[in-house]
């Protein structure tokens, strides 16, 4: 039976991946400004993509307050990225519903953002890239099932 590292062996590889994370989020906040939308608003568009969710939940995989998620539906709202619709279950409800415009925006913010990741590493290691981001995505995608 392998015996888990313990958090000396780790830490080093973690801390160096932790400070990178940071790095790529100021990096993904920039290719998002360059297309004309938030980090936030994108993450706002992305959530709305899926399945339908409370405010407060919403808020949580944002990563806002709900007062700046009111804040963040009304402005693209506004800009006609999204819509708010009644739930039909339920008369007090609202959901939001991405418009084409939207769709669009988050297009090309993950268009920008996939341009420059990959005019920063040569193939091989794009593939690379591409299996480690699609683990960690199970493993969140897992994680977040198991908290429900």
């Amino acid at each position: 039976m392998a015996t888990a590292p313990r958090l000396a062996e780790v830490t080093p590889d973690f801390r160096a991946g932790i400070r990178l994370l940071a790095r790529l989020a100021r990096v993904a906040e920039q290719a998002c400004q360059s297309t004309g939308i938030s980090l936030p608003q994108y993450r706002l568009l992305v959530s709305i993509s899926g399945q339908a969710q409370r405010a407060s939940e919403l808020a949580a995989s944002v990563g806002v307050s709900r007062p700046t998620l009111t804040s963040l539906v009304d402005g693209l709202e506004r800009e006609g990225l999204l819509r708010r619709a009644p739930v039909p279950s339920d008369r007090r409800g609202i959901q939001l519903i991405p418009t084409e415009a939207g769709r669009v925006a988050v297009a090309r913010a993950e268009g920008a953002l996939t341009q420059h990741l990959i005019q920063l590493v040569d193939r091989d290691m794009a593939k690379i890239m591409s299996l480690v981001l699609s683990e960690l995505d199970a493993a969140l995608d897992r994680e977040d099932a198991a908290a429900i």
